[in-house]
């Protein structure tokens, strides 16, 4: 009779005790709790890099476009609404697009008098980028989330490029 007893009493033995419960738990929220800040942080670059990359995009976009039509085009960017578009020099929106909210934008040394509330660059059939009047040789839109690093786009002569 004992035999049985030691097989039946085996056989119950199955599945997790309260202990190895919550050792368990105890791991999972550890891990969750190193993971987390990290993929927060991730996420924060992603939208950083994610910014800079359509803000590039539509740089280049209009700066093709110019010499594409052998004109003038503008790229435009609203640092308060952060919507930016491209447009050609009667304000026909050519290409729009938005950053996202968490991500700050400001703006240096660009046109801020031919589309009201906007900063903007306007590239000639050159492909060269110009202000109001005068070539842009150091205008920046600068990209800034909080506690990450800025990714500052920089616009010169020519040159197009995020650094």
């Amino acid at each position: 009779m004992s035999g049985q007893y030691l097989l039946r009493r085996h056989r119950r033995a199955k599945g997790f005790s309260l202990i190895e419960l919550m050792v368990t738990l105890a791991v999972l929220a550890i891990l969750i709790g190193v993971g987390v800040p990290s993929f927060q942080g991730m996420i924060a670059n992603s939208r950083i890099a994610a910014a800079s990359n359509d803000v590039v995009s539509g740089m280049y976009a209009a700066k093709s476009e110019a010499i594409k039509r052998n004109d003038s085009i503008r790229f435009c960017i609203n640092p308060t609404t952060k919507a930016w578009q491209v447009l050609d020099l009667a304000g026909t929106a050519i290409k729009v697009g938005e950053v996202h909210s968490s991500v700050g934008v400001n703006t240096n040394g660009l046109d801020t008098t031919s589309v009201a509330d906007n900063a903007c660059v306007r590239f000639k059939a050159d492909g060269l980028s110009y202000g109001a009047t005068n070539l842009i040789t150091a205008g920046t839109v600068t990209l800034s989330l909080a506690g990450v690093a800025d990714t500052v786009i920089n616009v010169r002569v020519g040159v197009i490029h995020a650094g």
